[in-house]
């Protein structure tokens, strides 16, 4: 959940908020969309869902690079805002 929290920070809202906006026409919420289902798919298909039984190691370990990518997106796009202009 903290992987999902801190992507929709990201995307400027959570997932459902990406769905109503992609709904209204919004380009941005619907690439967003789309990488959800491509991510539920590929995440099936790569054995890295938990289950009734626990987590998957494989699934623990894409958390922890999802969030190893958000933060530096995150601390990326932090510091490009903060350049002053030239």
């Amino acid at each position: 959940m903290t992987l999902v929290g801190l992507t929709g920070c990201l995307a400027g809202g959570c997932p459902v908020r990406q769905v109503v906006m992609a709904g209204e026409g919004n380009g941005d919420a619907f690439v967003t969309c789309m990488g959800l289902v491509v991510g539920g798919a590929l995440a099936h298909n790569l054995a890295l869902v938990s289950s009734a039984e626990g987590s998957t190691p494989g699934g623990r370990i894409a958390v922890l690079v999802g969030l190893a990518f958000a933060i530096v997106y995150g601390l990326a796009s932090v510091a490009r805002v903060r350049q002053p202009a030239a």
